[in-house]
């Protein structure tokens, strides 16, 4: 990540070589549905200089245990990491939480404190999650100016829009171009997914029962998408192979269309699967393509096995 800031200095020889903005600086918000590297023991983001200025908020996870009421998990957590994956493979009940507004207020007011002069809060798509209204409400609640963004996206799509605001901001940009530079990546960022059930995403309400139900009987392993920040059918193989070779084929038109395209490969339990289509995609990507587990809060409705590409236009 920090490569990125520095190839993007370069453009700009007149800043100083610290990169540090002294005054005006603008500060990122975001939530834990980017999926941007976490250090698991301290929860922070893991981007070296470019991470000093983005503050990650967790999405709860919540599981309703079938033998005592239901536990509330912090994101990034071993404790997570471990009953997740058991939970959803035993059809236990799992629901996630947006972010307190309180939550968000208080970190809004601890960056003011440390001297920043606005905010760019980044999101998950609003269609998906109450996130976004939560932010609305802590906006309305400070002193210091914050700018909402609805990435009407979710994963490294989101994380995509954060780190081009974090850049932006970092390099001198004003609160409404920071701003403006995460809406256009989020714009560019073509998303796609396939998952082995559609019980996890009508359970979570993302998708229609009547389309759950169609998927079980016709043995279909639909080819999903995010399109105007919500689930889209795409196409619909019949077997999982199939749904795998054609998440690859729509990945790949789709960074044919993008300048230096950026490809980011998640998946929630199947890692030798994700990174069998990271390798295939290696060569199309203007950076390596990283291999990540689904946040937490996605995976909770996407289900174990679930393979997602992300594919954004570079600058």
């Amino acid at each position: 990540m920090e490569d990125r800031l520095l190839a993007r200095r370069a453009q700009h020889p007149g800043l100083k070589p610290n990169l540090r903005r002294r005054r005006g600086r603008i500060a990122i918000v975001t939530d834990s549905a980017c999926a941007l590297p976490v250090n698991r023991a301290t929860g922070e983001l893991e981007l070296g200089v470019l991470g000093s200025s983005i503050e990650c908020v967790p999405i709860p996870v919540m599981i309703d245990h079938p033998h005592h009421a239901a536990q509330i998990y912090p994101e990034a957590s071993p404790e997570l990491d471990r009953d997740l994956p058991l939970a959803v493979a035993a059809g236990t009940p799992v629901r996630t939480s947006r972010p307190s507004p309180g939550r968000l207020a208080t970190a809004y007011r601890r960056l003011q404190k440390q001297g920043y002069a606005g905010i760019v809060s980044v999101h998950l798509s609003a269609k998906l999650s109450g996130t976004y209204d939560a932010v609305r409400l802590a906006a309305a609640e400070v002193d210091i100016p914050v700018v909402v963004v609805d990435t009407r996206q979710a994963g490294l799509a989101q994380g995509q829009a954060v780190l081009e605001a974090a850049i932006t901001g970092r390099l001198g940009g004003t609160l409404q171009e920071t701003a403006a530079a995460a809406e256009r990546a989020a714009a560019a960022t073509f998303t796609s997914f396939a998952v082995p059930s559609l019980e996890q995403l009508r359970r979570g309400g993302r998708i229609n029962t009547l389309a759950s139900i169609l998927g079980s009987l016709l043995w279909i392993k639909p080819l999903l998408g995010l399109r105007n920040g919500e689930v889209a059918l795409l196409e619909t193989p019949r077997t999982w192979p199939r749904a795998l070779e054609r998440l690859e084929a729509v990945s790949l038109a789709a960074a044919a269309e993008r300048t230096s395209p950026l490809i980011g490969v998640h998946t929630f339990g199947d890692y030798p699967t994700a990174l069998r289509l990271a390798k295939a995609m290696e060569g199309v990507s203007a950076e390596p393509v990283p291999v990540l587990e689904l946040p937490p809060g996605v995976a909770a409705h996407l289900g174990l096995g679930a393979v997602a590409v992300t594919v954004t236009a570079g600058t």
